[in-house]
């Protein structure tokens, strides 16, 4: 069958709408766009004017918020896995028991939790740990409600929320420099506040389908018990990825100095730009892969990891004018740019998981799976970062450490779908040289000379003689499906 057919039997038969897809991705993320200007803006002022130990301090709320999600035990996720690819009609009567048994559950765990910080807990992780909680109960039911716009593919809707989000973060954070009183516990503040207003919009815009009478205790339990049963291990195996991305920053805060920490951390925060559009690509993806028979998987999955990698190649890019940055406004953090420069490679592996790897095992429901492979290579981050911290004791080493992981966990996985996604032997390993020929021309590039402009444009012509050289039958097939998404 020829690609256009291919085209066109996935939008005839409404099962993966390339159209719609690539609209909807288009829409996500112009909206990803913005916040990253808008979080750019922030990154101007926020480690600017925080000393660098305070610094450290919202990194770590920064990290600890991200286990957050552990909390609601999977019934989210379990939810999500039901809800894909339906309309917001067909989920809209699960809404209102789902909010309150979620509301319920958080309650129940969070309260004995905020305890237990408050009195076992000394300042500032005491209060670092209670406004994390406090992040927990206001982002986990906006969590529910930014998936039910997902499955629905609501994806206007939640771009327009997210850019509210970033507005009203930034302004406050302003509001706070202005008023001389810019600390991290102020910039925390700022972001619960703005994560407070999306859910609220959310609720709004769901509110016909919350009202009405109260469920029983019973029907709540019942639906819940169902839920976390369906989404236990989807809840596990995205909570070894946050793990998996975390760990090593969890690592340096427990075994290095907080400035220390602050300095990796910055290079991490730097490494987030990498993966601002991940997040939107994977959650406009999985609504469409769910509704796609197997053979239209098999043909975005070839598809979708040349394209990716493509992506990832061309994105190293802003290594250059990031340095730059650091070296004549953040000079307290030209420490974080040997860190950046390592770092920014795992973002080729870690794209490949977060679009591609995470959302074929959950539509083949492959949780246990996806669990497993996440543990195998959690294990060999936590080694290899544990041993690099012991024999050599630098922050490169554990950014070391850290890519070498990413290129394993990358394989584990390939190894593990290659069963459901027709990869062969010969592509896995051609698609991991293609990623080590670009990190090559990537570090060759930044060897050669000290001047960034002389490094940036070595790096273009390498980066567009491997294109040419590994990439150009993807790039024609990509075109092509332009024109006749165009055409059409």
């Amino acid at each position: 069958m020829s690609q256009n057919q291919d085209e066109s039997q996935l939008s005839s038969n409404n099962q993966f709408g390339l159209r719609a897809f690539g609209t909807d991705v288009l829409i996500y993320s112009a909206g990803q766009g913005i916040l990253l200007f808008l979080g750019f803006i922030q990154g101007l002022i926020v480690p600017k004017y925080l000393s660098v130990e305070s610094y450290g301090y919202l990194q770590l709320f920064m990290l600890y918020s991200s286990y957050v999600g552990i909390l609601h035990l999977g019934f989210i996720d379990g939810a999500f896995v039901r809800w894909a690819g339906k309309e917001l009609t067909q989920i809209g009567s699960e809404l209102k028991v789902a909010s309150r048994f979620l509301v319920l559950e958080l309650a129940v765990v969070i309260t004995p939790l905020s305890l237990l910080c408050y009195f076992l807990l000394k300042p500032p992780f005491q209060e670092i740990a209670l406004m994390v909680l406090a992040f927990a109960f206001v982002a986990i039911p906006g969590v529910l409600f930014t998936f039910a716009a997902q499955a629905a593919r609501r994806f206007k809707l939640l771009t327009a929320a997210n850019v509210g989000k970033g507005l009203v973060s930034l302004a406050l954070i302003i509001v706070f420099f202005v008023a001389s009183k810019l600390d991290y516990r102020y910039v925390i503040f700022a972001l619960l506040a703005s994560q407070l207003l999306l859910t609220f919009a959310l609720v709004f815009w769901l509110r016909r389908y919350l009202g009405g009478k109260t469920a029983s205790l019973p029907s709540l339990w019942a639906y819940g018990k169902e839920n976390i049963s369906i989404g236990i291990f989807v809840l596990l195996g995205n909570f070894v990825v946050i793990l998996f991305f975390t760990v090593d920053r969890l690592m340096v805060s427990s075994l290095f100095p907080i400035d220390q920490f602050a300095i990796y951390a910055f290079a991490i925060a730097v490494i987030t730009i990498a993966y601002a559009f991940v997040a939107a690509v994977s959650g406009v993806f999985f609504p469409y892969l769910s509704a796609a028979t197997h053979e239209l998987r098999t043909k975005a999955y070839q598809l979708g990891k040349p394209t990716i990698i493509l992506a990832w190649g061309s994105i190293l890019a802003i290594y250059f004018p990031v340095a730059w940055l650091l070296l004549f406004y953040l000079p307290q953090y030209i420490a974080s740019l040997p860190l950046i420069h390592i770092l920014l490679c795992t973002a080729g592996f870690g794209s490949l998981i977060q679009i591609l790897h995470v959302n074929y095992y959950m539509a083949y429901r492959k949780q246990r799976q996806y669990f497993l492979c996440g543990i195998a290579a959690l294990a060999v981050l936590v080694v290899l970062v544990f041993a690099a911290i012991k024999i050599w004791g630098t922050l490169e080493s554990v950014a070391v450490a850290t890519i070498i992981s990413f290129g394993v966990w990358y394989i584990i996985n390939e190894l593990s779908l290659k069963s459901v996604v027709g990869e062969s032997n010969r592509g896995l390993w051609k698609s991991l040289g293609i990623i080590c020929c670009y990190m090559g021309a990537f570090w060759v590039s930044s060897l050669v000379t000290d001047r960034l402009v002389i490094q940036l444009v070595i790096y273009i012509c390498l980066f567009a003689l491997l294109t040419w050289l590994f990439s150009r039958h993807a790039i024609r097939e990509l075109a092509a499906i332009a024109r006749e998404i165009r055409r059409k």
